[in-house]
């Protein structure tokens, strides 16, 4: 059987990783994309650059997103069956932080091909990892559904994210602060320490510097790995940074600790979505085992 393999833009795959999910899955991948709004203009998610989004932010400019639409996932199950499909797995981004996950049913029930849905409870590189289960899976000839419970499971035990706003104040506005509004009262007087559990954001840590914030998500970091991993398996820690580049300081210096650790580390820029909520100068990581 022919599995199409559909997720949303905030997993902010490069051009080389979209290019190795096409030839995994014969051709039959697609991204849906969500939209981010600055002043009232619509820009797909990657039309405008998560830095310049960051600059827009820091001047005043009022940022809103938008989910991915019921139309959007069917238009791009139409393709997948174009090319040959004869059923589709979709990854989306955690259905706690945007109805993303719900249009995906909404447009797979409409379909008369199996069509399995998995909220990956997580995002961006955790996101993109979830991806690799699912290759994985097609690779082995494993069933939808197999497939499905399998990138459940590693999403769950298998990957964390840890990550520290300059602010708390755009998640608050976004809604998708979570248990981590306890913070608010104290938000003046302290660095959050965030993570996703079960793809909400929850409170770790609360500090007073960003240095200290860089040095809690290390030890978070590190502790996560070792949660997760088990003989054998390999980790993988991501740092992620809302408007920065592989050069600038804090994510040199999270990437050169890292290393000393021992760990395979690597760089991704959020998704300009993922920027528009957590706000200029998030930093994190997201610590995964390798499929």
């Amino acid at each position: 059987m022919r599995i199409g393999l559909v997720t949303d833009s905030t997993a902010q795959l490069s051009a080389a990783e979209q290019e190795e999910l096409n030839r995994a899955t014969d051709g039959l991948f697609a991204v849906v994309p969500l939209t981010v709004l600055i002043g009232g203009v619509a820009f797909t998610d990657g039309e405008i650059a998560a830095a310049d989004l960051c600059t827009k932010m820091a001047g005043g400019a009022e940022v809103s997103t938008s989910m991915a639409t019921p139309d959007q996932f069917s238009a791009a199950f139409a393709e997948l069956r174009r090319r040959g499909a004869e059923a589709i797995i979709v990854v989306t981004m955690s259905a706690e932080l945007s109805g993303t996950r719900d249009s995906a049913v909404t447009a797979a029930e409409a379909e008369d091909i199996l069509i399995n849905v998995v909220d990956s409870r997580t995002t961006s590189a955790g996101l993109a990892g979830a991806l690799s289960v699912a290759v994985a899976g097609i690779r082995q000839g494993f069933d939808v559904e197999s497939i499905g419970g399998t990138i459940a499971d590693w999403c769950a035990g298998e990957t964390r994210t840890v990550f520290a706003p300059a602010s708390l104040e755009h998640l608050r506005r976004g809604g998708r602060i979570g248990a981590a509004a306890s913070l608010l009262g104290r938000a003046l007087q302290i660095v959050p320490v965030l993570g996703l559990n079960a793809g909400v954001v929850v409170p770790l840590a609360r500090v007073r510097t960003r240095t200290k914030a860089l040095e809690k998500i290390i030890a978070l970091g590190a502790h996560a790995a070792g949660e997760i991993s088990g003989p054998g398996d390999s980790v993988h820690v991501e740092i992620q940074q809302a408007e920065g580049e592989i050069d600038d300081a804090d994510v040199t210096m999270l990437l050169t600790r890292l290393s000393e650790l021992g760990f395979a580390t690597s760089f991704r820029t959020l998704s300009t979505i993922i920027s528009a909520h957590v706000g200029p100068g998030t930093i994190g990581v997201t610590v995964q085992t390798v499929p």
